[in-house]
């Protein structure tokens, strides 16, 4: 599922899609049984997004799985598209929508997205083996606050192993 969040001039460009279908969403806020207003937490997107930037954002439509976001604070071209907890920035074509339309322009988004996001997986795979070191069971005693599980691991077999080979049954 993608969710874009905008400003709204560019939501206004987005809703000459022939496949946009408004929807207004929920409400940002709610009563709790203290009868206080607190966030709404329904929707769990606007409930993370509010979260992260402090700031309220309010549902367009949908073009699908899509959802479309307004967030009032966002004054020029800016697109954020949020894609499986990875967040993708964007400007707005406005060339490219002149020339090939929006449906067009939304749907080269979403292919940079599907690139982009291989690319950051890949990355990051390379980075975690990179970062792998061989269990240390001597770490405990050096640096206890950088032990890893495996060094626990390899640090409780070998006391064991001391234990056992000591003792003789």
């Amino acid at each position: 599922m993608h969710n874009i969040v905008t400003g709204l001039n560019t939501i206004l460009e987005i809703k000459k899609s022939k496949y946009f279908k408004m929807t207004l969403g929920l409400s940002t806020t709610k009563i709790d049984r203290s009868g206080e207003r607190v966030l709404n937490d329904e929707d769990k997107f606007s409930f993370f997004y509010n979260q992260k930037y402090k700031t309220p954002i309010y549902m367009q439509g949908k073009i699908g799985d899509i959802n479309f976001y307004t967030d009032h604070y966002i004054q020029t071209g800016k697109i954020m598209i949020f894609y499986t907890k990875e967040e993708f920035k964007f400007e707005l074509d406005r060339q490219l929508i002149k020339e090939k339309g929006i449906d067009f322009f939304l749907g080269s988004l979403l292919k940079k997205i599907e690139t982009e996001y291989e690319d950051r997986i890949k990355k990051s795979k390379e980075e975690n083996i990179e970062t792998k070191r061989e269990a240390d069971a001597n770490m405990i005693l050096k640096s206890p606050g950088a032990v890893t599980y495996d060094d626990l691991k390899a640090y409780m077999e070998r006391r064991n192993r001391e234990r056992f080979s000591t003792n003789n049954f």
